[in-house]
């Protein structure tokens, strides 16, 4: 038996379970070429030694703090990287705990508080995340290129006594408020972190459903106001729907310690509300209540549920939080919920579901032609359907695109969606230059907004900046880590434009796999630009096979980049592979 005094690194894979059960054999693959390509060499690197693996993780010792957290922040860098083109369900993702303190040695195996703090502070740690007991904390202050944002006291399972534990920024930043709300995880003493998911339709008519998307997406607008509350953004917090996921799981994968759900039914002009927010930690109830009301009450409603979880999650308001914490896209109940079924329409993309959408969004807008967020949205899907020439007349369509832009922006100059559309209209004309700056704007109004990122990044690209657009994609795919199969369609074409080929492929093939037939036209040009004639026809094969519709033409029409000899010569490169 020997003591001495070491560092100890305990990591676990998040979501291991769930991944078994769907693909056992190719989780246990991953997991086993993550341990021999990245996690066994980083530790040699950094000298370190596993005395421990479970099925899904493993308990390592050094000699040095500093090795210890080099050795955790590398691994997690490189885990993260390869996450890039994966879709998230399907990632692999370590959560990690260090602390440094006495351990007993035996037969190779190693025992003591120092690796019982370790283990336990590892599941407090986000996902791809790292926390430190304090005493570690201590000893890497000014050694290593890390910030600590501090985690408070934290009651530790079997641990006598509680541990100050803080969260490792490898950027070095400590403040909370740049981390994504996506990925910070919420302590009592630092900024409250809610998911807000969509709320269950239990009408008998399905087209209700829109409702309750309607009643969450107006409480993420308006909690998102806040200063002192972090909500994750609609795009990840939605992919929990109809997934009947329990809050410990949500807070898991998106990170938020609290959770709101409800459902909703509606019958005549009433509706019935049931809300309920849960702590995700322990899936404890918070709060509850039920509302039945008028379908007219449905705002007055929403103020007072923002207002109840403030008040639960003790938000301190300001006094311009307070006036500007309902979301008013309307004060017309009809106009609102044609408006909320425009905007399910809108999201799911396809040119009947962006008619359908326009449809609603003009019904909204006759019967409130005040509103700036409907006409920013009509304005988008107007913009949209005109740069995709989906409309009998583009000229006009995106001439009204400009006109409802315009308007909205003479009502509400800080509107994002307005500014955005305004970025698809110049991208459609090839005023490249504009369409990015319109996009900045829009992002700079609404940081969090993942669509917009990736948006602005299609428009970077276009203007021939593809390494400001790789940034910006890969800034949306960390705010949105569920995004949609676009994301890395985006940022494969910013990868082809700065001649990252590798990158190109591998990404655009992953989104090939979430999106069967897209992605392939840049893998065909990539293949192309790389002088693999053989691999491009190949792939242009595959691609008629997947989208029989396709022709060069067609997809030329999309094209707004700014150099003419670039779509020249793309042109010639897909139709020597043989596609018309």
């Amino acid at each position: 038996m020997e003591r001495r005094l070491a560092a100890i690194l305990a990591a676990d894979m998040v979501g291991f379970s769930r991944q078994m059960q769907t693909d056992d054999v190719g989780t246990l693959a991953k997991l086993r070429e993550i341990r021999s390509s990245v996690v066994e060499p980083e530790m040699a690197a950094h000298r370190g030694r596993i005395f421990k693996t479970t099925g899904d993780g493993f308990l390592a010792e050094f000699q040095s703090a500093v090795d210890a957290i080099l050795c955790a922040v590398a691994i997690q860098d490189a885990v993260n990287r390869r996450n890039v083109p994966v879709a998230y369900a399907e990632r692999l993702l370590f959560r990690m705990g260090l602390n440094i303190g006495d351990i007993i040695v035996e037969d190779g195996d190693v025992f003591g508080d120092g690796v019982n703090v370790a283990a336990r502070l590892e599941p407090l740690a986000p996902a791809g995340g790292i926390v430190v007991s304090e005493t570690m904390r201590d000893q890497l202050l000014n050694k290593a290129p890390v910030g600590f944002d501090p985690m408070g006291p934290q009651k530790l399972k079997n641990i006598a006594g509680t541990v100050e534990a803080f969260r490792v920024l490898p950027d070095g930043t400590a403040s909370p408020a740049a981390r994504s709300p996506a990925t910070a995880h919420d302590n009592d003493d630092a900024v409250p972190t809610l998911a807000i998911l969509p709320f269950e339709n239990m009408s008998a008519d399905a087209e209700q459903e829109h409702l309750g998307d309607g009643i969450a997406e107006d409480l993420i607008s308006s909690l998102s106001q806040i200063g002192h509350l972090s909500v994750v953004p609609r795009a990840s917090a939605f992919t929990f729907k109809n997934r009947g996921a329990r809050s410990e799981e949500i807070g898991c994968e998106l990170g938020p310690r609290y959770i709101l759900t409800g459902s909703l039914r509606k019958s005549g002009d009433r509706i019935r509300l049931s809300v309920e927010l849960t702590d995700a930690r322990d899936d404890s109830l918070v709060w509850s209540a039920r509302f039945d009301r008028r379908l007219d009450d449905i705002f007055a409603v929403q103020d007072e549920i923002t207002l109840t979880i403030a008040t639960a999650l003790q938000v301190q308001l300001t006094e311009g939080e307070q006036a500007m914490l309902r979301y008013t896209t309307t004060n017309n109940v009809e106009a609102w919920t044609r408006f909320i079924q425009g905007l399910s329409f809108f999201r799911t993309v396809s040119a009947e579901t962006y008619r359908r959408a326009r449809r609603c969004f003009e019904d909204a807008l006759a019967l409130d032609p005040d509103s700036a967020q409907i006409r920013a949205m009509l304005a988008c899907t107007l913009a949209i359907e005109g740069r995709f020439h989906r409309t009998v007349n583009r000229d006009e369509t995106l001439a009204r695109a400009k006109e409802q832009a315009d308007a909205a922006l003479a009502i509400a100059p800080d509107n994002p969606d307005a500014w955005a559309a305004l970025g698809y209209w110049h991208m459609s004309h090839r005023r490249l230059d504009e369409s990015a700056e319109a996009y900045a704007r829009a992002a700079s109004l609404a940081p969090d907004h993942a669509d917009l990122r990736a948006l602005s990044a299609l428009a970077l690209t276009f203007a021939e900046r593809p390494e400001e657009a790789i940034r910006e994609t890969l800034t949306a795919m960390r705010l949105n880590p569920f995004g949609p199969g676009w994301y890395r369609g985006i940022l494969g074409h910013a990868y082809r434009y700065a001649g990252r080929y590798d990158d190109a492929i591998t990404v655009l093939s992953e989104y090939n796999r979430q999106s069967p037939g897209f992605g392939l036209v840049d893998i065909v040009l990539t293949y192309a630009d790389m002088g693999e004639t053989e691999k491009a026809r190949e792939t242009a094969k595959a691609l008629i096979a997947a989208r029989p519709e396709f022709t060069v033409e067609k997809w030329a029409l999309t094209q707004n980049c700014a150099d003419p000899e670039r779509l020249a010569r793309d042109r010639r490169s897909l139709t020597a592979t043989g596609l018309l």
